[in-house]
């Protein structure tokens, strides 16, 4: 069940790539830092601020150095609060 997580200022979605692809209405998962497919029942996160998924190896490299902008913010909120609901996450 995808639930929102804690990372920082960053809005993160931890969800399987089964259910990003019901949400988004795709038959195959494909992390956006390394490429590679996932199955749908392989879990990872989705990012707000950079609009991508990655598999949980990627995502854990990527909040080690991450860093939040709060320029970002306004498109952070935006994409976060268009995924959630499809995710089943109340906002």
């Amino acid at each position: 069940m995808a639930k929102q997580i804690e990372q920082g200022k960053f809005l993160i979605i931890e969800c399987t790539a089964g259910e990003l692809m019901n949400a988004v209405g795709s038959d195959l998962c494909i992390c956006d830092w390394c490429g590679k497919p996932y199955l749908s029942s392989d879990k990872g996160c989705y990012i707000a601020a950079l609009n991508q998924w990655y598999c949980e190896e990627c995502y854990n490299e990527w909040a080690e150095q991450a860093t939040w902008y709060p320029e970002d913010a306004d498109v952070e909120r935006t994409n976060f609060e268009f995924y959630a609901p499809r995710l089943g996450i109340r906002i």
